[in-house]
């Protein structure tokens, strides 16, 4: 484990997001607290939003992601982890975003396949269930995008 590895969340989560830079968290902020993913919004600005809320498009069984972003992400099925050196054990599947996390992990890309052809930057290994993302930014990471993950997955698409 990286010494400057933080978690943020379930370490026990079914899902990881592996991300390079950590929010700022208070104090006493904590994941299962009611307003979790407000108040980091609150503190952090939009570019944390969009961050929760592609996690959130990612991880909601249904398409009701607002509320899922807002009340129960990171409380038990999601952690980030920021600046990881390994993959989290009990995570069942594992989103690796940008290539600053995939070099962090010292990513070995062999047996990956790319999701939709060349247009898409998503790169999924099923047999270990992890998918190499773009950073979760809208720019890189459109819907179109989150869509085609979430048909990968298994789950209908958001739009």
């Amino acid at each position: 484990m990286s010494e400057t590895q933080v978690i943020i969340g379930n370490q026990n989560a079914t899902r990881c997001f592996y991300l390079p830079t950590a929010p700022k968290l208070a104090q006493h902020w904590l994941s299962d607290n009611v307003d979790a993913i407000p108040t980091l919004i609150a503190e952090n600005g939009n570019h944390w939003r969009k961050i929760f809320t592609i996690m959130a498009k990612l991880s909601v069984k249904d398409n009701n992601w607002k509320h899922y972003r807002d009340t129960q992400l990171l409380k038990q099925d999601e952690c980030i982890v920021i600046q990881a050196s390994k993959l989290m054990p009990k995570a069942q599947q594992h989103f690796i975003c940008g290539q600053q996390s995939a070099q962090s992990l010292s990513f070995d890309t062999s047996g990956f396949t790319s999701l939709c052809g060349s247009e898409d930057y998503i790169s999924v290994n099923n047999e270990l269930s992890i998918y190499l993302c773009p950073y979760l930014d809208y720019r890189q990471f459109p819907n179109k995008h989150i869509d085609n993950l979430r048909l990968k997955m298994g789950l209908l698409p958001i739009g």
